[in-house]
Formats: structure tokens, sequence, C-alpha cells
């Protein structure tokens, strides 16, 4: 069981495990990637991967330590490297997207096959076809990393409408956020390095056999 100043739940605790062991198949997929010829798209591969386990290790510290508003942040910047390494498989030339990368192009200056600018909403857009949950989970994680209602609305303790008061809540320590939403927030999580290890595999096995993709 984790602790902080407070016992955390038993199943928040069985949901952070689970993210956690996450650490390991991303781990896995970067030794395979690196145990045989290397090309330009590890590189991209290779930092997706990393910035990942420190995104994933540093959402399920602050969870423990019963920050969600710092916590939540992360689930915006995890669902950006799934939004932005999808944009190589859908190039002419995936190596020579990774070298402009490398090079510090940016990648919405950049144009897939069709000739169409791969804009952040334009990559969201496209996944959201297969994963239908992508966009709105794009919008809510949005809310948390700019200043917006949300951080308003957990900063509000109570509300008595009768009385016509409302109490406030300071404090460096997460207190009336409902324990559904950090669940919530942490399968957000989980969903979105499935995804990214799916397109790690899916290089992964173009590498392996080329002779078998067109």
């Amino acid at each position: 069981m984790y602790k902080s100043q407070k016992l955390i739940s038993k199943n928040l605790g069985e949901e952070i495990k689970k993210l956690e062991s996450k650490e390991s198949q991303l781990l896995d997929i970067a030794k395979k990637l690196n145990s045989g010829n290397f090309y330009p798209l590890d590189f991209l591969s290779n930092a997706i991967i990393n910035r990942s386990l420190k995104l994933i290790f540093g959402f399920t510290t602050l969870l423990k330590d019963e920050n969600f508003i710092a916590a939540s942040h992360l689930v915006r910047c995890h669902l950006d490297n799934v939004i932005r390494f999808s944009a190589s498989w859908i190039v002419d030339d995936p190596h020579d997207f990774a070298t402009k990368v490398i090079d510090g192009i940016q990648i919405d200056t950049l144009k897939d096959k069709n000739g169409k600018l791969m804009k952040d909403w334009y990559l969201r857009n496209l996944l959201n076809e297969e994963y239908p949950w992508i966009t709105n989970v794009y919008k809510q994680s949005s809310g948390y990393v700019h200043f917006s209602n949300k951080h308003i609305f957990n900063s509000i303790k109570s509300v008595d409408s009768n009385k016509r008061t409302m109490q406030f809540s300071f404090s460096k320590k997460d207190n009336e956020i409902d324990e559904n939403l950090k669940i919530e927030a942490i399968q957000c999580i989980d969903h979105i390095t499935e995804i990214l290890i799916i397109f790690l595999n899916g290089w992964y096995y173009t590498k392996e056999n080329p002779d078998k993709i067109k």
C-alpha cells in the first residue's frame, strides 16, 4: 500500500500499480528496438520512450503525494507523445520526417503524404477516428494545463445554498477531489501508454520484417 500523509485507498493503489507495470513493457520494447540496425526513426522512438517513463513516474509520484492538480497536467503531455509520434505513420518517408524533427523542424510545419500540415488538432482528429475518446481527453486535460474553470471548482471546498456561503481550500495536498476523478486520469494515461506501445511494436515489426512491409 502506498503512503503519503494518509493511506491511499486500495482501488487507487491498484490502479497506480497497474500503470507503473507499463514501465517494464516500455523498457522491453526499448531493448528490442536498440538491439539491431538503427534508423532515424529510432531516435524518435527512444526519446518518446524516455519521456513517457518520466511522465508516468512523475504522474504516479504526484498522485501518491496527494497532488492531483499538478499530476493532471501530465495527462496532456503524455497524450502529446502519442499524437506527435503518430505523425511518423502518415508521411511518405518516416526516416526523412524523423531527421527533420531531429534537426529542430517543428512537426506542425511538416506535411503528411496527403499534403496536409500536421498540426496537433489534425493529428488528434486522425487518432480519434480509431480511438474515439482521444479528442475528449485532449480537451479535458488541456483544461488543467491552462488556467480554467477546473481550477476554480477544485479550489471550492463546500457550498451552502441556503446560507449563500462558500468555503475555499488552500493546500499543497488534495482535499475534496473525488477519487473517481483520479482513477479516471490514471486509466487515461494507461490507455495512452497502450496506444504508444502499439505504435512502438509496429515499428519494431517493420524493422524485423522489411520483406513483409510494402
